[in-house]
């Protein structure tokens, strides 16, 4: 298993991203994506010792079945380049549903990062986050200090219809997504046991924010 496998053929490929060049190398392809499903054999563990509540779902899971493809969905990507230069995942037992909310890992030349938080595809899970987070936001302001956790996405100019602009959590309720991340350096890339040290202690920073991200979607609060 070689993480530098793996970069140097995004490296490669965002130089030549063309669909000659990557049938021409397809079999670097294939070596550099076995190297990836091992990094995803490898997070499943991560994630069943260190968030239970969604990484026991993944343990029987073929590591496939969390990968996106290289190749752009060009109906809906403004680059138009035929291929994206990435190894992506998002570790979930239902990939393609919202929720549960889970971990999202990216490795290439450019960046190599794990990821969560919450990234809301319709506006009553965007509405339904804000008024949770408005109820509890001294919750989330503490994991976050204890944590030390940076949180970023794309913002609103002004308070969100509905809240006043002095809420104490208009900071907090201006956000569209809600994510934090963790940057492997290149000592956490030097092998598969330095890769699952790193990963597992950002997963355990993660998970209180993650966690109570998810609670804005829990029934019982709403059936009180």
């Amino acid at each position: 298993m070689d993480f530098g496998r793996m970069l140097g053929y995004t490296e490669a490929l965002s130089k030549n991203n063309d669909r000659t060049w990557f049938h021409d190398n397809h079999r670097q392809y294939e070596q550099a994506q076995e190297d990836f499903l091992m990094v995803l054999d490898v997070m499943k563990f991560v994630l069943a010792k260190d968030a239970p509540q969604i990484g026991d779902e993944l343990l029987f899971e073929n590591p496939k079945n969390f990968m996106y493809r290289i190749p752009r969905d060009m109906r809906y990507s403004k680059n138009k380049t035929p291929y994206n230069p990435a190894f992506r995942a998002y570790l979930s037992p239902h990939k393609k549903d919202f929720l549960p909310l889970s971990y999202y890992i990216h490795i290439s030349h450019e960046r190599c990062i794990l990821e969560t938080g919450a990234w809301p595809w319709e506006a009553k899970q965007l509405n339904r986050l804000r008024e949770y987070i408005a109820y509890n936001y001294e919750e989330l302001d503490a994991i976050c200090a204890e944590n030390d956790l940076m949180v970023y996405g794309e913002q609103l100019k002004r308070t969100p219809r509905g809240y006043e602009p002095d809420h104490p959590a208009a900071d907090w309720l201006r956000y569209k997504f809600w994510l934090t991340e963790y940057g492997f350096t290149p000592d956490d890339l030097r092998d598969l046991d330095a890769f699952a040290e790193a990963a597992g202690a950002a997963v355990r920073r993660f998970e209180p924010f993650r966690q109570f991200l998810m609670g804005a979607f829990d029934d019982r609060i709403y059936d009180e």
